[in-house]
């Protein structure tokens, strides 16, 4: 065989062979391609059940806080119920006009309102903030109320008393064998805080 026939039959043997390779790797392609179209089918397929699960949970929830839906309706009851028993514990503390015991009421003025807090040394007895008006807390310093409730706090006569902003509260205080409804002393708290209680408003304290 001559030199030009090994080149013509090297070259086409290379052809053939670049041919069945070619071929090869476009079926390895499909095949993959194939593959991954599968895949992503069922990964749509799901991502769809997904979607369609959740949204349906949506649905239901946005059904359940509804307005007038059973959790509306249970919520609207909690606050009733709830105001309701705060509205009796009010009732009950103002039931409370025992004249043979003392207590203080706050009265805040202005817009804004005014934290107050009452302590015995390091010990916190009541510290919040009270809205303008007539505070419907009592702070019983002599002998405690017949009836307790969330309003009624008993502390000590020598009591200190942080406000927080001066001038813009009053102490009404109903003293002992004083008015049943009407205070005995009306004091401007002036400064932010009074150190004990009993001496600096001149309370009567009947010993015990």
């Amino acid at each position: 065989m001559g030199k030009g026939n090994f080149i013509t039959t090297f070259l086409a043997f290379l052809l053939l062979v670049s041919m069945v390779l070619a071929m090869v790797f476009s079926i390895s392609a499909f095949v993959m391609e194939r593959k991954i179209v599968k895949e992503l089918r069922v990964i749509k397929s799901a991502l769809s059940e997904k979607i369609s699960t959740n949204s349906d949970r949506i649905s239901k929830l946005e059904n359940m806080l509804a307005p007038n839906s059973l959790f509306d309706r249970y919520v609207n009851a909690v606050n009733y119920f709830k105001n309701a028993v705060v509205d009796l514990e009010a009732i009950f503390t103002e039931m409370n006009n025992d004249p043979t015991t003392g207590y203080i009421k706050f009265f805040v003025i202005g817009y804004d309102p005014v934290w107050i807090t009452v302590k015995k040394g390091n010990t916190i007895l009541f510290s919040k903030d009270l809205k303008p008006g007539l505070s419907p807390y009592r702070f019983y310093y002599f002998k405690k109320p017949k009836i307790e409730t969330e309003y009624t706090i008993v502390i000590p006569p020598d009591s200190t008393i942080v406000v927080g902003i001066p001038g813009r509260v009053y102490a009404l205080v109903f003293g002992v064998s004083g008015g049943r409804y009407h205070p005995t002393k009306v004091v401007h708290l002036r400064t932010s805080r009074i150190n004990n209680l009993e001496k600096d408003l001149s309370l009567y304290v009947p010993k015990k």
